[in-house]
């Protein structure tokens, strides 16, 4: 609900505050709905491996997942202890019912394999269910004496009462109710005013980003493959290159690392930082298909005084990030995401993207979702790719970011909109002036 903003957000929070309010006196004027308790399990003075759940572990609130992984080696053994704790009643009453609901001070039951210096072994602590009678040496109940004869009539017997189920608490339901309707009606006339508002003073959305076009991109990609075609006839390997950057009249790439024995075609500059090459001889070029693009992960980050540039994310060696106007970062993040799967030399390359709204109109054709460990599965099983993010990653997701970065054959890149900590930081402001601080020139993309 980012969209309706923080204003429109606090009248909703108002509005939900006297909602509640509003159900907590209906629960005191009827009483509460029970759900019918769980079976709890049958394991009381048996000795075994247990863990009690503290306030939050690296940070982080503890969940199930989170416990596995740490005792067992592997977070998909958590359902097994869920299912040894099914139904165990903890402090304060309560069950473990569902494997997402855990609170400090609960006792968990684990398997006998558990490994960890928080876990204690020993008899299992044990709860009560509430109201359970807990059985106890009584005095013998002594046997009850003949009633004595009597001639009057019996006292007649008070009519059955049913148990009070707020007796103490009557007094809140108005106070309740009262502050209910109040909070429902400011919060709803405030959101009203706020969205009239809102529609009067509505600005226009900034123009969007237009990055490279599909004649520039196959262009590109035919220079690449020309200078790998001739890489290969010389019997060397494509050098890695930070950027590509095609003019009207001429091919550069610059290169990581000076290297002064360029293939024929193709000329040394910049004493050996830069190969350069003519469209036209490009063009004439013979070009060998069956061999690998060199360079899948290029990006289009506009136009400088020499041409289109577009710079090499397999190089970064570590999280991009995409600073400046966050709008603006979002959108060329967006356009990165589309133009790679569009872009004949990244053909193959699995691009991903977390936390952005999918939108049909942008005939983005890559995978969507919210979170990092929703997509590990289809990144473990990719040859490489690019994972577009939306927000700095947090917890699990930040630990699978580095762990997918620092894979020895570096077969994925990261983008990320702001990140805390990166390798490459690439600003653009609102009206797309984009510096790289890797290129000598500053590019700018069209609005």
């Amino acid at each position: 609900m980012n969209w309706l903003g923080r204003s429109a957000r606090a009248a909703l929070r108002y509005a939900m505050t006297g909602l509640t309010a509003a159900a907590a006196a209906a629960v005191l004027l009827t009483g509460p709905a029970l759900a019918e308790p769980l079976p709890a399990p049958t394991d009381k003075g048996q000795s075994a491996p247990y863990y009690i759940v503290t306030d939050g572990y690296q940070g982080e609130p503890e969940y199930l997942y989170e416990i596995a992984e740490r005792f067992l080696g592997t977070g998909d053994r958590a359902m097994e202890i869920f299912t040894l704790n099914k139904g165990r009643w903890q402090p304060g009453g309560l069950q473990v019912t569902k494997p997402e609901v855990l609170s400090p001070g609960w006792v968990l039951r684990l398997p006998a394999d558990a490994k960890g210096k928080e876990i204690k072994v020993g008899v299992l602590p044990f709860y009560d269910a509430p109201g359970a009678v807990v059985p106890s040496a009584a005095a013998p109940t002594p046997a009850p004496e003949k009633p004595a004869v009597t001639s009057a009539a019996p006292a007649p017997q008070p009519a059955q009462q049913a148990a009070p189920t707020g007796e103490g608490t009557t007094w809140l339901v108005p106070v309740l109710l009262g502050v209910a309707g109040v909070l429902v009606v400011a919060g709803l006339v405030w959101l009203v005013l706020f969205l009239l508002k809102r529609r009067k003073a509505r600005k226009p959305a900034p123009a969007a980003l237009a990055v490279m076009g599909d004649s520039d991109a196959w262009a590109v990609d035919r220079a690449v493959r020309a200078l790998a075609t001739a890489c290969a006839e010389q019997g060397r390997g494509v050098p890695d290159a930070i950027a590509v950057v095609l003019g009207p009249e001429i091919v550069t790439v610059r290169l990581s690392t000076p290297d002064e024995a360029a293939p024929a075609g193709w000329s040394v500059g910049d004493a050996g930082r830069t190969w350069s090459s003519t469209v036209a001889q490009v063009q004439r070029s013979v070009v060998d298909n069956s061999l690998p693009a060199p360079y899948p992960r290029l990006v289009p980050v506009g136009l400088t005084a020499s041409g289109q540039v577009l710079l090499n994310l397999a190089q970064s060696g570590g999280v991009i990030s995409l600073d400046g106007d966050a709008d603006r970062a979002a959108e060329l993040a967006r356009a990165w995401s589309v133009r790679l799967l569009r872009s004949p030399w990244a053909s193959g390359l699995q691009v991903i993207r977390v936390g952005f709204d999918h939108e049909p109109a942008e005939r983005f054709a890559g995978v969507d979702a919210p979170a990092v460990t929703d997509v590990a599965r289809i990144a473990e099983a990719a040859p490489g790719g690019v994972l577009f993010l939306a927000t700095p990653p947090r917890g699990h997701d930040l630990v699978y970011v580095n762990v997918l970065l620092n894979e020895p054959r570096r077969l994925w890149s990261a983008v990320v909109v702001k990140a805390d900590d990166a390798q490459w930081r690439i600003t653009v402001d609102a009206k797309g002036a984009v510096q790289t601080g890797l290129l000598p020139e500053r590019a700018s993309l069209r609005v």
